[in-house]
């Protein structure tokens, strides 16, 4: 007995051709985590310059429920702190890559997901604009700056991964 059915209609179908638009998002948003991480350092620049402050700070908070906390162990925890935030700001980015990754893949979670960051970062980058007269420092001066350019960066990726060629794309990877 001879099969009716030619043998490509059982097999997968042919994976969609990527968009340009869709790759170019991808490169955007690892320039969002690049950015990120600049952030990231920046910030801990300008943390490290004010630690001092914060393990006082701390230590006057804590001194006066527990008399044996000493301004040393003020000052680790602040120091053990600014070690946990940059491990999770580099898990965070680390993440980041993983998703644009997927965005790639053409997942429509990853998109939903970075357009909810891109408006997140927009947002941020907006009000960075309207602080950055009072911002003094390097450190500062770095993160605000990337926080911005993350904002405009981001808000490109989600335009291109929303254009007609990049929706029709998604729909096609539905999963």
């Amino acid at each position: 007995m001879t099969n009716p059915y030619p043998p490509t209609q059982f097999g997968p179908l042919p994976k969609p051709a990527l968009p340009e638009d869709v790759r170019t998002a991808r490169q955007l948003w690892w320039g969002v985590v690049g950015f990120g991480v600049l952030q990231l350092g920046g910030s801990m620049l300008a943390a490290v310059g004010q630690r001092h402050d914060f393990a006082k700070q701390m230590f006057d908070q804590v001194k006066a429920e527990d008399p044996g906390f000493t301004m040393a162990t003020a000052d680790l925890m602040v120091q053990l702190a600014f070690v946990v935030a940059i491990l999770l700001g580099l898990v965070v980015a680390a993440l980041g890559l993983v998703i644009a990754h997927q965005l790639v893949r053409g997942k429509l979670w990853a998109r939903t997901l970075l357009t909810v960051v891109a408006v997140w970062l927009v947002l941020i980058a907006i009000g960075t604009m309207f602080t950055l007269g009072s911002i003094s420092g390097a450190g500062s001066l770095v993160a605000g700056a990337a926080a911005i350019v993350q904002g405009v960066l981001a808000a490109g990726a989600t335009y291109l991964s929303h254009r007609p060629d990049s929706t029709a794309y998604f729909q096609m990877n539905r999963r």
